[in-house]
């Protein structure tokens, strides 16, 4: 007898998820709608819906269009926008990116805080003040819902086993923000996050079942999706492809990493030592390019080699449906895709090309990924394809 009870319970479970789903991924949606994707009847769905209404996580729009037999309107269904908020946060090396987002993954608002030579104990205090502040101007009914973080480094069960940008001294920021806050704290790797950007955000995107994205940031880093789940492996160190060894090295030398020679770190470097050791940021060096630096061209050069060797070897590892770069410095410089396709194409037969793409937005990337994990928690929808193109502009 408990064992039926139990079981009545888990599908009530799955049926009133499945629902919720149907209305994430296709608002506005009649119950009617719902009931014929899901084969549920429609006295099923309505006290599904009831129960969601109840809680607050989805809200009726008003009458949408009678169909072609006539009849009664249906009601449009939808995510309730004004349910609450999540908050995402992106530990970038001279800034903290910002966002605050609603239940259905809109952009409610975004900031940077300068966050340039300071540790993290310097920087709670400012994570706190950004949280603080988005609490004091919200309006919605149950406020703050969840906390991401993007984490340049790697994560296992939530938590940071390798953090080379940033000293966490021994710090745990789903302690210490779960417990102020009251609320799921999700920590993921940035590359990982901006693969997660790509699948649900990208509405083109929705048809990839296996796709990676390289993230050339300061490291380089590369977020797996395999089978439409995103891929971590045993200990969340899948894809840490900046941190393979350069092949090739004299063997009387230290070895060297891939991210060593071909980071966005990797190539201001090169370039502020031939010319002197001045001092560069991206902004610089993209000014430097631009105005034909020869300095600046010979090492974008070599970097633009190097990433197509990278993807080459990504394909080959992967097999992957398309490649997207997340990269602030090929954005900011979109000649360089054409060239690095082109440098590609060169390395391998002309029936293995695969399709490669810029991330757009690049700084929204890890943000929106993360906010995508979190709402999933946060819902309890964890394990269900959520689509979050429909509704987004950015």
């Amino acid at each position: 007898m408990a064992g039926t009870i139990r079981n009545r319970m888990q599908l009530h479970q799955q049926n009133i998820q499945s629902v919720l789903a149907q209305v994430f991924n296709h608002q506005p949606i009649s119950r009617i709608e719902i009931s014929r994707n899901l084969a549920l009847n429609k006295s099923t769905v309505s006290s599904l819906y009831n129960a969601l209404k109840e809680e607050g996580y989805v809200e009726e729009l008003g009458e949408g269009a009678a169909s072609t037999a006539g009849g009664r309107k249906p009601v449009l269904l939808a995510i309730n926008r004004r349910y609450g908020y999540t908050m995402n946060f992106d530990f970038g090396y001279r800034h903290i990116h910002v966002m605050k987002n609603n239940l259905s993954g809109d952009i409610m608002s975004y900031t940077q805080v300068d966050a340039k030579d300071i540790g993290i104990k310097d920087i709670l205090p400012l994570i706190e003040t950004q949280i603080e502040k988005a609490e004091n101007e919200d309006q919605t009914k149950h406020n703050l819902l969840g906390i991401s973080f993007a984490i340049h480094g790697t994560i296992d069960d939530n938590a940071i086993t390798y953090s080379p940008f940033l000293d966490m001294e021994g710090i745990d920021l789903v302690q210490y923000f779960g417990d102020k806050y009251d609320v799921p704290v999700l920590l993921e790797n940035e590359a990982n996050l901006a693969a997660v950007f790509e699948r649900d955000f990208n509405d083109e995107n929705q048809r990839l079942s296996n796709a990676v994205t390289i993230s050339i940031h300061r490291g380089i880093g590369a977020g797996l999706i395999i089978n439409k789940k995103l891929y971590r492996g045993a200990h969340g160190e899948a894809g840490e492809i900046g941190r393979s060894l350069r092949v090739g090295n004299n063997i009387n030398e230290a070895p060297r990493k891939v991210e060593d020679y071909c980071s966005e770190d990797a190539i201001i470097n090169q370039i502020s030592e031939a010319r002197e050791g001045a001092p560069l940021d991206r902004y610089e060096v993209v000014k430097l390019y631009n105005e034909n630096d020869a300095i600046a061209k010979r090492v974008i050069g070599s970097f633009v080699e190097n990433t197509a060797r990278i993807i080459v070897n990504v394909s080959n590892d992967y097999d992957p449906d398309e490649i997207f770069l997340n990269s602030p410095l090929i954005e900011s410089l979109p000649e360089l895709l054409p060239e690095i396709r082109n440098a590609y194409s060169k390395i391998v037969p002309s029936n293995t090309v695969i399709p490669m793409t810029v991330t757009r937005n690049s700084h929204y990337a890890t943000l929106l990924g993360g906010c995508a994990l979190i709402t999933r928690r946060v819902l309890n929808l964890e394990d269900f394809e959520l689509n979050f193109a429909a509704q987004q502009e950015f």
